[in-house]
């Protein structure tokens, strides 16, 4: 194998490793994306159920805070 054989297949490798960075580091973003547009609906749920007034938003929309029947 040449030396500029070596080098080429070294560029590939490293690029390789670049580019599962980069594809794991956007996985990561898109879930943390996922995860927080879930937060804000749920305060935004939370904070309609308050500007109507309702005293119970808490409970209706965290199961587990619903007192047991």
């Amino acid at each position: 194998m040449s030396e500029r054989e070596a080098e080429e297949k070294q560029e590939r490798e490293r690029r390789t490793f670049v580019n599962l960075v980069a594809a794991i580091a956007i996985l990561i973003l898109a879930i943390a994306a996922i995860w927080l547009l879930g937060f804000l609906d749920d305060k935004r749920k939370v904070q309609a159920c308050l500007e109507a007034g309702r005293r119970d938003c808490l409970q209706r929309f965290d199961p587990a805070a619903a007192p047991p029947k």
